[in-house]
């Protein structure tokens, strides 16, 4: 039985408190750039394509997990780019996982973390400590003039970046997000998409991004931006984002602006500024239906 797998990615967007005070993570699943592989039965467990190193962790630990020895092939077409904060061991990994419970007939995967829920489900999250959801919202427009759209810009990474930097970031952004105030709270974020109210879902979400930061920095991991990426977040800022950061977990530079048209005139002037052999520039709206499953 052949299993395809075609998953979104996971951009966090911080921590930030419910109602009633519980701290959360904030995370969204983005269409682009997915996370598309295909599992089949074999004699042995072979991993080949994009990322196949972790996709091969991945298999190892989910079959020690179901507590069997049996092979698959596994041939990994598209992953998320590593380093850019874009969930992109985690995301593999729940691919992975699902794709050989598929295969082998096994239960789905636990829900226990934020990943996980991107994965099911999609759209805009805030997920407690022990891995429950407790608020989630699709970002959805017939028009695309009126998508909510994500450019991102993915530098390329240094050639000594550590293997678990993002695992690292992610850890010291849990880490410092109990400085994080009442006052960081998650409702207005979800107010504004209920509203359909762009510039207050932007406005919402700058706040929360600077309230992570200060803690990060308040808790002996400050942001630096080099120039190069402060000029980037400049650039995208004076052509019309809303919102621009660099991820918190990652080294992804992000820039939300409302339209399809505008997206696609920002990321032609980005190339324009980057040049050809410089980093990819892309874009992405939320993805609310969560990842597909094929069995054929």
């Amino acid at each position: 039985m052949l299993v395809e797998v075609h998953s979104p990615c996971y951009l966090q967007l911080g921590f930030a408190r419910a109602a009633g005070g519980v701290l959360g993570e904030l995370g969204i699943a983005l269409q682009h750039p997915p996370v598309q592989l295909a599992a089949q039965p074999a004699q042995q467990l072979l991993v080949s394509g994009a990322r196949a190193d972790m996709g091969y962790r991945a298999a190892v630990d989910c079959l020690a997990q179901l507590g069997v020895a049996a092979g698959s092939q596994i041939e990994i077409e598209l992953a998320v780019p590593a380093f850019m904060g874009l969930g992109s061991d985690a995301m593999l990994r729940v691919s992975v996982g699902q794709a050989l419970r598929h295969v082998l007939r096994a239960s789905d995967l636990p829900t226990v973390d934020p990943a996980c829920w991107a994965f099911k489900r999609g759209g805009l999250l805030l997920v407690g400590p022990q891995g429950e959801l407790i608020q989630r919202a699709a970002i959805e427009h017939s028009d695309e003039e009126d998508d909510w759209v994500f450019v991102l810009v993915l530098p390329h990474a240094p050639d000594d970046v550590a293997e678990d930097d993002e695992l690292q970031r992610r850890q010291a952004l849990r880490n410092a997000a109990e400085r994080l105030g009442s006052s960081v709270a998650a409702d207005a974020l979800f107010a504004a998409v209920e509203r359909d109210d762009f510039d207050a879902f932007a406005s919402a979400l700058t706040a929360i991004h600077v309230a992570n930061e200060a803690a990060l920095s308040a808790n002996g991991r400050p942001v630096v931006l080099s120039e190069e990426e402060r000029d980037i977040l400049d650039f995208m800022r004076a052509r019309g984002a809303a919102f621009v950061a660099r991820a918190l977990t990652g080294l992804g530079l992000l820039g939300l602006v409302k339209g399809g048209p505008a997206s696609r005139a920002l990321r032609r002037a980005l190339v324009q500024r980057l040049g050809y052999f410089g980093p990819p520039v892309t874009a992405s709206i939320c993805d609310n239906r969560g990842a597909r499953v094929i069995s054929g």
